[in-house]
């Protein structure tokens, strides 16, 4: 079967330019619209590409991919990711992640891939043309969000749904129009100059509304407050930083002393920052810093249980994407309440590091950093030995390092993953080029029809496992919240499970859609159709938690159905189940709340009074300083008629906070 070579690049290519308009993607039909479709659409084109680039080296040996330390770097990093996988906790979820994130294994394998096929096809020039491509769907992309600044779905973020990871985007495709300033002739210069001022003005507007702003405000917003802050940062940092690599190149000898001072000066203070931030709670620069932004967001505190984690399980960490399990085993109770950032479910740590420790342990961030700063080491020895020029090596360095500070207080997405994984196999395409001397044309071979068959079935086993069925599970949770059919639910519930990728994350909304309808619907007809779907969904629970121990949530979900069923039924086999489900979670998590009130609720079902009022107590207790649990606690002794102790509570948590006042108003009339 003959194929040519050169058609083979060319559609490589082109399929390359449509990866760039992932950030583009978004589907409102589909579960978590914001990440799923980008995710899926990006591995499906990586998968054609791969397919193709396979297809060419059987005819045509001089695209098998070259040997360079770039290629070393990456091939470390995976096989620790693998490994990571392996020994986690969950090697399954590990593995697929969930449509919220789509960061597992899988999508690293097809990062992977790209990479694999850019810096072995590619040459210096094509890449010149692919970074023209990307900063014109960059500057689309940051156009669409600031037009769409005051659209609370997209957050701030245009269609990536997050001003961070827009941030992080536009900062990658800031420094490839720089780059391309510095190397490309007069037209494609002054598109790109233009496109370099046009993003950082989009990256500076990040969330930032001007709507009924004091200009002054307007301008601080813009400058340093807005969204995005990091990737500002990060930006000012690396720019400073090529403006001083560049007067080290000065005759100027006072010049030259005073930039290398301030590089190594500059270097040694933001180590020593950034330690002290992340590792020493009572040092000068973390409390300069909790003055300013407070607990970061709950950042500080999670950080904290993070480096629990950490030691916890220090070589391969709990398993990329699980994160989240380790958090709730050392969960402090004090999340929920505002210093510690108001919320208390966490999958990641917002920070490059402690997400790495605590999903990939020790050997996983030696990997990252070995693929990051082993990198930039190659952008400067190239530069020493004159094989690159100063302007390549100088804003590679620069982006790299900004991509990794911005890092430390967000995560990556598949946007900014790719963005990623381009600028390495762009960095490996120029660790060829002194093997290119001179490539010799070599007879093309053919392939013959079974290989091609082959390959074409291995290709659509895996675009119909990893792409189509992901994408089919995805719309159908969509189609069940939309479907008044009953009928229509049971098959749509069954269509949206038949994916493993996320499978444990949509089990869990559905049945939280499935017990509100039952407990909350509309009418007696609409709970009863509820209540027979928990029949569905119950089992469908308990093999997550079969799957994963430590899925604390799954273990919530459960016994609230139980709870429920057991209540409805009046049926005291459910009950007992709820209460062995509810302490079984409690000791996977035991200073997390939610299960303490999930237990006091099935006892109040069962009449257990004391027992009732016994697990909301210790609720309270967990963190007295959460006005939430006080209330809960107070409303629970008002329904059961307690109202001496009722009054009696509402005076110890006014003591803690008086202020609570107008909160416990209602409970003091009724007295």
């Amino acid at each position: 079967m003959k194929i040519e070579s050169e058609k083979l690049v060319f559609l490589i290519k082109v399929l390359t330019f449509f990866t760039f308009f992932t950030p583009l993607v978004l589907l409102n039909k589909f579960f978590f619209p914001f990440v799923g479709p980008k995710s899926l659409y990006f591995m499906g084109l990586a998968e054609i590409i791969f397919f193709l680039w396979i297809l060419l080296i059987l005819i045509d040996k001089n695209y098998w991919p070259k040997f360079n330390l770039i290629l070393v770097f990456v091939l470390i990093y995976l096989l620790s990711f693998f490994l990571s996988t392996i020994f986690g906790i969950n090697p399954s979820y590990s593995f697929w992640s969930k449509h919220e994130r789509m960061t597992g294994l899988l999508m690293q394998f097809h990062l992977f891939a790209f990479f694999l096929v850019l810096s072995s096809v590619f040459k210096k020039e094509d890449f010149e043309k692919f970074f023209v491509g990307s900063i014109s769907v960059a500057l689309l992309v940051g156009m669409i969000a600031v037009i769409n600044v005051a659209n609370q779905t997209m957050r701030g973020g245009g269609t990536l749904g997050n001003e961070s990871f827009l941030g992080t985007y536009l900062l990658f495709n800031i420094f490839f129009a720089l780059y391309l300033f510095f190397q490309t002739k007069k037209g494609i210069k002054i598109f790109s100059i233009v496109s370099f001022f046009i993003l950082i003005f989009f990256l500076l507007h990040c969330g930032v509304n001007p709507i009924n702003k004091k200009f002054s405000d307007f301008i601080f917003e813009f400058f340093y407050k807005g969204g995005a802050r990091a990737a500002k940062i990060s930006l000012y940092g690396a720019l400073i930083l090529i403006f001083l690599l560049w007067l080290t190149k000065s005759k100027n000898k006072f010049l030259k002393i005073f930039s290398f001072f301030f590089l190594i000066f500059g270097t040694l203070t933001l180590i020593f920052t950034l330690y002290s931030v992340m590792f020493s709670p009572e040092s000068f620069f973390r409390k300069t810093l909790e003055k300013e932004v407070g607990s970061f967001g709950g950042r500080f505190y999670v950080w904290q249980t993070s480096i629990e984690a950490f030691l916890e399980k220090p070589i391969f960490g709990f398993g990329p994407e699980n994160f989240e399990f380790a958090f709730l085993k050392h969960y402090n109770p004090c999340f929920g309440r505002e210093p510690c950032g108001g919320d208390i479910w966490y999958d990641r740590a917002h920070n490059i590091i402690f997400d790495t420790l605590v999903s990939q342990g020790i050997i996983g961030l030696i990997s990252y950093f070995v693929l990051l700063f082993g990198t930039i080491f190659i952008l400067l020895k190239k530069y020493f030995k004159k094989e690159i020029d100063f302007w390549t090596s100088s804003i590679f360095t620069a982006l790299f390092l900004a991509y990794f500070v911005q890092n430390l207080t967000v995560f990556d997405m598949v946007s900014s993953y790719l963005m990623f994984f381009f600028s390495l196999s762009f960095i490996a395409c120029l660790e060829n080029i002194p093997k290119k001397k001179e490539v010799k044309k070599t007879a093309q071979k053919e392939v013959d029809i079974f290989t091609f068959l082959l390959l074409f079935l291995i290709f659509s086993f895996s675009f119909f496992y990893f792409v189509i069925s992901p994408a089919t599970s995805s719309n159908a949770v969509i189609n069940f919240l939309s479907s008044p059919n009953p009928q229509e639910k049971e098959a749509f519930l069954k269509r949206a499970l038949a994916s493993p990728l996320g499978r444990s994350q949509i089990r869990e909304f559905l049945a939280r859609q499935i017990l509100n309808g039952a407990k909350f619907g509309e009418n007696e007809e609409q709970k009863k159709i509820y209540f027979s779907l928990l029949n569905l969904i119950e089992p469908e629970i308990e093999k997550s938690i079969k799957e994963n121990y430590f899925d604390y949530r799954a273990y919530l979900i459960l016994g609230e159905i139980l709870s429920v069923k057991g209540a409805i039924l009046k049926d005291k086999e459910n009950l007992s189940k709820a209460e062995k489900t509810l302490k079984k979670a409690i000791e996977i998590s035991p200073k997390n709340q939610q299960a303490y009130l999930l237990l006091g609720q099935k006892y109040l079902f069962e009449g257990k009074k004391e027992e009732a009022i016994l697990y909301f107590q210790k609720s309270v207790d967990l963190d007295k300083y959460q006005k939430i649990y006080h209330l809960y606690l107070v409303n629970l002794l008002q329904t059961l008629g307690e109202k001496e102790l009722a009054k009696q509570k509402i005076e110890e948590a006014l003591k803690i906070n008086p202020d609570w006042k107008k909160d416990f108003e209602k409970f003091l009339e009724n007295k």
